[in-house]
């Protein structure tokens, strides 16, 4: 037998080895290479923003009473946290408890259309209807008959929550494999059967993609309904700043509602992600 011109690899010096068996840190690398270029990517946009902010301020002439810098907006967030937190924490509680109760409904109401013909026509148009009104101008209205509390605030993130779930879910309902509802009528199965294992799943993609586009409208319509019936939020701060001529609280005011209008966002996205991968 021809001896090896080496020795084994199990005796090989562990310097020489490369692949699997080298350097854990060698493979940490390229992960943090890559999730600093996604953070970069996600990022730019809002850093283009605030430069070009700076910009406008500084080369503009702008009045500080008109647009402040940007550092002094984010100097007067980091001095007073806790007012902010105070005012954001209830913002983001009646948005949220907004949001619920109106998909709640716009889904029960998207089974009924899907029950029955008669409630078709009676709840779609009820719901177009009421869609339809100008919110800025039914605020006043509901803060009359349900007062200037967190109740009016509820129910304007209810209303503009509502419609689309109902309009998603609806199409998701009706929107079956080819032949499926045929094969549940052929074997018999009562509607609520049909309903809890063909058309549910079938609508849970709109259903998702509802709640996603749903998140964040349901927390400015929240910041609006603050702002016009001075119900203690994000949007009350801003009118009460903006009134005493605190830009720099009110801008902070606007950039908090900013930041988690987009962070129920991306929330939402995500929820819709881990939901698309198990229902699909």
């Amino acid at each position: 037998m021809r001896p090896t011109d080496g020795p084994p690899a199990a005796v090989q010096d562990p310097s020489t080895r490369t692949g699997m068996e080298g350097d854990p840190r060698d493979y940490r690398l390229p992960a943090v290479r890559s999730l600093a270029r996604r953070f970069l990517v996600a990022i730019w946009p809002y850093v283009l923003v605030v430069a070009a902010w700076q910009a406008w301020v500084t080369l503009g002439g702008v009045h500080r009473l008109v647009i402040p810098p940007p550092g002094d907006v984010a100097f007067d967030i980091w001095s007073a946290p806790g007012e902010y937190w105070s005012y954001g924490w209830r913002t983001v509680l009646e948005a949220a408890a907004g949001l619920a109760i109106g998909t709640a409904i716009g889904v029960a109401a998207a089974i009924a259309v899907w029950f029955s013909r008669v409630l078709r026509g009676l709840l779609t148009t009820s719901m177009i209807l009421l869609y339809s009104a100008p919110i800025v101008a039914t605020i006043p209205i509901m803060a009359k008959v349900l007062g200037y509390s967190p109740t009016t605030v509820l129910a304007i993130a209810a209303i503009v929550s509502m419609f689309p779930t109902f309009v998603l879910v609806n199409s998701g309902l009706l929107d079956l494999p080819a032949g499926s509802s045929d094969v549940f009528r052929s074997l018999g199965a009562p509607r609520t059967v049909q309903l809890l294992r063909l058309a549910l799943p079938a609508a849970m993609p709109n259903f998702l993609v509802a709640f996603r586009l749903n998140a964040a409208v349901a927390f400015i319509a929240a910041v609006i309904g603050e702002y016009l019936t001075g119900v203690r939020g994000l949007g009350w701060l801003f009118a009460l700043s903006f009134s005493r001529f605190d830009v720099d609280r009110a801008w902070g005011a606007a950039m908090v509602i900013i930041a988690l209008s987009i962070l129920s966002y991306a929330l939402a996205s995500r929820v819709e992600e881990r939901g698309i991968e198990r229902w699909t």
